[in-house]
């Protein structure tokens, strides 16, 4: 691998040995990224990244004191010129905020195989775009948030856009078709399961197999003729026998928050 093409990278966790163990993995299996500093803590990598300017920091979120999620805060948006790719074996809460942000992870203990996938995506991402993430994932990360944001696939990159601004998703073959409350639509080349697992945690039910519905958009319920839900924008969204329970039982839910 030239010099051209190396990757200068830095690694931040407190275990001595998680750092030796990625270190090992990289050199093995990703020679292109060199080790151009470690730190124990936050403050330590904020010193490291404004001295050396890595291209990416390999980030553990639990440390003791300041968690690694709150490196961001260090920075302005317009300062983060470099990839972060965070290595956890946190909770289910903080993976959803990753997909959700389309931001890189890698659970502990580290596979080979996600390794090499996230160092291959190392750089090909604008700083733009990199800003854009990393933004979304301050927001997705708070849990008094009024709203979560989601990364959506466009034809030039990705496209971040409030959930609170989405009435619902409908399945168009293998593309999903956003109904927006600004009244645009928006296909999008992934399938409807994939945002079904991104918005678990949010006010969205799937009422049927070819929908997606945010709840704070339900105009209406109608029991008649198994069941529809009369979005605001006059759409009329078929509930099937299977999922009736959960659209009713979570309406509920949203009434008495």
């Amino acid at each position: 691998m030239s010099e051209q093409e190396s990757i200068r990278a830095i690694l931040v966790d407190d275990e001595s040995k998680a750092r030796s163990i990625l270190k090992a993995m990289l050199e093995e299996y990703c020679p292109q990224v060199q080790i151009s500093g470690e730190a124990e803590d936050l403050s330590g990598a904020v010193r490291l990244i404004n001295k050396e300017k890595p291209q990416v920091v390999f980030l553990d979120i639990e440390m003791p004191g300041l968690t690694g999620l709150q490196l961001l805060d260090f920075f302005n948006a317009d300062e983060i010129s470099f990839d972060i790719i965070f290595t956890t074996a946190y909770s289910q809460y903080a993976v959803d905020a990753f997909r959700l942000s389309a931001v890189d992870y890698l659970l502990k203990p580290i596979q080979i195989d996600e390794l090499e996938r996230a160092v291959a995506k190392i750089n090909r991402k604008s700083i733009t775009e990199n800003q854009a993430q990393l933004e979304s994932l301050k927001i997705n990360l708070k849990e008094d948030a009024p709203f979560l944001r989601i990364a959506v696939p466009v034809s030039d990159g990705l496209l971040f856009i409030n959930t609170n601004e989405i009435i619902y998703i409908k399945a168009s073959g293998a593309y999903s078709e956003f109904i927006l409350s600004n009244g645009s639509k928006l296909l999008v080349s992934k399938n409807l399961k994939e945002f079904e697992k991104l918005l678990r945690l949010s006010h969205f039910v799937r009422p049927h197999r070819s929908y997606i519905a945010n709840l704070h958009y339900v105009k209406q319920l109608l029991r008649k003729d198994g069941g529809y839900l009369i979005m605001d924008d006059g759409a009329q969204i078929h509930i099937s026998p299977t999922s009736r329970d959960e659209v009713i039982e979570r309406m509920e839910s949203i009434q008495l928050g």
